[in-house]
C-alpha cells in the first residue's frame, strides 16, 4: 500500500506534551476497551522485550486485560506514555512510536471478531474505511461520539467529540485499517478542533 501521513500539523505540535494534557483531563468516570491496551502491549513486547512491557503493563495500573471489557482510560494513557519514553530511540521520536501503536491498535481490530465483521459488512462499500472507523471508535470509546462528513465518494472527515488518545495513534490506526481493507493510496491526516475533539481526515483510491 503506498499511504502518506501528512504530519503538517505545524511545528507547535508536541506529541509528548499533547498526551500529558490528555492523561490530566482522563477523569475516572472514562473507560475504554482493553482492546487498546492489549495492542500497546503487544507492539512493546515485541519491540523491547518482556521487561519493557512488564513496565508498561506497571504504568497503566492494571494487572491484565480482556479486549472488550472496559478500563480506567487513565491507565491507558499512562501506558503509551511510558511506552513512547522506552521507544522513541528506535523510532525516532515520540510521535513515531504513538503512530505505530495505534497501527497495532488498527490491526488487532481487524483481527478482532466485531472487525472481521465489519470488514464482510463494508465490502462492497466504496465509503468503508470511514465507515469502518466510525465503528471502532464506538466500540472502543463509548463516549467519542464519531459523526461523519463526506467529501466525495473516496473522501471524508470522521469528525470525534471526545478521544483521550493523541493524534499520531488516530493517523496509524486509520493507515492500517485502510491496508487491512485493501485500499490504495491512502492519506491521513488528525487535527485537533478542541482539548479532547479531532477531525480525521482520510482519503483513498
Amino acid at each position: 500500500m503506498s499511504d502518506e501521513t501528512e504530519k503538517g500539523r505545524g511545528r507547535s505540535y508536541d506529541a509528548e506534551e499533547d498526551l500529558e494534557n490528555r492523561i490530566r483531563l482522563a477523569t475516572p468516570e472514562y473507560t475504554t476497551r482493553g482492546i487498546l491496551f492489549l495492542a500497546t502491549l503487544t507492539t512493546v513486547r515485541e519491540l523491547g522485550g518482556e521487561e519493557m512491557e512488564r513496565r508498561c503493563l506497571e504504568a497503566s495500573g492494571e494487572t491484565s486485560f480482556v479486549e472488550f471489557f472496559n478500563y480506567p482510560t487513565r491507565g491507558l494513557l499512562q501506558m503509551l506514555a511510558a511506552a513512547a519514553r522506552l521507544l522513541k530511540d528506535r523510532f525516532g521520536s515520540y510521535e513515531e512510536v504513538l503512530r505505530e501503536i495505534g497501527k497495532k491498535t488498527g490491526e488487532f481490530y481487524m483481527a478482532s471478531v466485531v472487525g472481521r465483521s465489519a470488514k464482510l459488512v463494508s465490502a462492497s462499500d466504496p465509503m468503508r474505511l470511514v465507515r469502518t472507523l466510525e465503528e471502532l471508535y464506538k466500540v472502543s470509546m463509548s463516549y467519542s461520539g464519531p459523526t461523519v462528513i463526506w467529501k466525495g465518494p473516496n473522501r471524508g472527515i470522521l469528525s470525534v467529540q471526545r478521544s483521550f488518545t493523541p493524534l499520531p495513534f488516530h493517523e496509524g490506526g486509520a493507515i492500517m485499517i485502510a491496508a487491512r481493507l485493501g485500499l490504495k493510496n491512502v492519506e491521513v491526516r488528525a487535527h485537533s478542533t478542541g482539548p479532547l475533539s479531532l477531525d480525521l481526515e482520510v482519503s483513498w483510491e
